[in-house]
């Protein structure tokens, strides 16, 4: 678990490997809650990520092959 520190203004800075595993970018919505004592954040449900294989079904070669949709992925580095 990693620690952050509000600022004056009441400001958090979500650490880059937490955006990335949600991949979360600029202008990404957060739902904000209090839940046992706890500040939860959590992707706005409209636009939630969710995995490409939630299941984890066993995929055959050709389904591996097929072209991935990466108009949505943005450029790091």
């Amino acid at each position: 678990m990693e620690t952050v520190t509000l600022s004056t203004k009441g400001q958090l800075v979500i650490p880059a490997s937490v955006r990335g595993a949600l991949r979360l970018q600029a202008g990404s919505r957060l739902a904000v809650s209090v839940e046992d004592g706890a500040i939860v954040l959590k992707p706005d449900a409209a636009r939630s990520w969710k995995p490409l294989n939630p299941a984890g079904v066993k995929l055959s070669t050709a389904e591996l092959c097929k072209p991935v949709d990466l108009t949505h992925e943005t450029r790091r580095g």
